[in-house]
């Protein structure tokens, strides 16, 4: 019986005879050579194609660079053309950037109407000694225009946390103001914002936290900046199926913050013992970003104490605004060349006019510009 089915397995699964096993044998070795040659052909022509598209990047990059070379020769030419005797170059680019043209229509009222808001949250903040900083396009346009950058809208501040809290505390008493959180899941980040208490007031001052670090400035920037990585991690993973993530905006009262905020909380505890944060600035080396702020296009820090106290003052619409001592390094730090025409000069998107131009908004903004 057994020898039955060796013998009947040799008659299904062997070659009849020696040749036709030779013959297959030659057959898969051709075969093979054939798919080597193909493959070896293969290799050869995705050489010369990634040695063309090398080719043809260096090509582009010579070109674009090339684009940027004529382009700073026209504005070097452009810059000289407009200078008056005896102007400096900085001179003449801030007389240049102060006669562009405002902004208009709506948005020349939303403008006008924040920089009212700012001028009562300066004065706030002047009258019970709350520490604060402009920041962002709000620095650059007090410095570069005196005013607002005509394609930027908003304006933005940094406040340390305790500073913050005393504020918070002020606009709790005060009933014109109040302070609003939004968690925003598109970044995500929490944005912190001074209002007026009229709800149909678009109006806003963004609110970003800062914290005193008695350490290595340099050294926390990094490590603060790590960690705003890995909380962004955080969140992206525990909230991926969350209300948040379906709503994108959420204020208070919403399940999810409270999650949120003890998150937040966790994070701030470890961060501190790691950097020897401080509560006040007594006996601080420099400043680190809260954690829960949106991210920066491009990285401003680190933020050495030297370079942001005592603070400097610049004039924004009629308003001193206190900046960096340094403000200068700020802007290059957080913009490069900040005297230069912008590329997103006339792409730049203001304030949504549909956020700003709805009828209550407007009126609000009228009755408001008219106290």
């Amino acid at each position: 019986m057994i020898g039955g089915f060796i013998q009947h397995a040799r008659e299904k699964l062997l070659p009849a005879s020696a040749q036709s096993f030779h013959d297959a044998e030659r057959y898969i070795a051709g075969q093979f050579a054939l798919l080597k040659e193909d493959n070896a052909s293969l290799r050869r022509q995705l050489d010369d194609m990634s040695a063309q598209m090398l080719r043809l990047q260096e090509s582009l990059d010579r070109e674009e660079n090339a684009r940027d070379l004529d382009r700073e020769r026209q504005l070097i030419m452009y810059w000289q053309l407009m200078r008056r005797e005896g102007e400096s170059l900085e001179d003449t680019q801030i007389r240049f950037f102060r006669a562009l043209p405002k902004a208009s229509g709506i948005h020349q009222l939303f403008q006008d109407a924040e920089a009212k808001l700012f001028a009562l949250l300066s004065d706030l903040c002047k009258d019970h000694e709350i520490q604060y900083w402009g920041t962002g396009g709000t620095v650059l346009g007090a410095f570069r225009h005196g005013d607002f950058i005509p394609w930027d809208d908003d304006v933005d501040i940094y406040i340390p946390r305790d500073q913050l809290d005393r504020l918070a505390e002020l606009v709790e008493a005060d009933d014109r103001f109040r302070i609003t959180v939004l968690w925003d899941w598109y970044v995500p980040c929490k944005q912190i914002r001074f209002r007026l208490a009229d709800d149909d007031n678009p109006c806003f001052i963004d609110l970003f936290p800062l914290d005193w670090v008695a350490s290595d400035p340099k050294t926390a920037w990094e490590q603060c900046s790590a960690e705003r990585r890995a909380f962004v991690d955080e969140l992206r993973e525990a909230y991926a199926h969350s209300e948040w993530s379906e709503e994108k905006y959420i204020v208070q009262g919403n399940p999810c913050v409270a999650g949120l905020e003890e998150r937040l909380a966790s994070r701030l505890a470890s961060l501190g013992e790691r950097l020897s944060v401080l509560p006040t600035s007594q006996g601080a080396t420099g400043l680190i970003r809260g954690i829960e702020n949106i991210d920066e296009v491009r990285s401003s820090g680190p933020y050495p104490i030297g370079e942001w106290m005592p603070p400097e003052k610049l004039t924004f619409r009629g308003v001193d605004v206190p900046v960096p001592r340094d403000y200068r390094e700020y802007l290059r730090r957080a913009y490069g060349d900040y005297m230069s025409l912008p590329a997103d000069m006339h792409t730049h998107e203001h304030v949504a006019a549909d956020y700003i131009g709805s009828p209550a908004s407007i009126d609000a903004m009228n009755r408001f510009m008219a106290l």
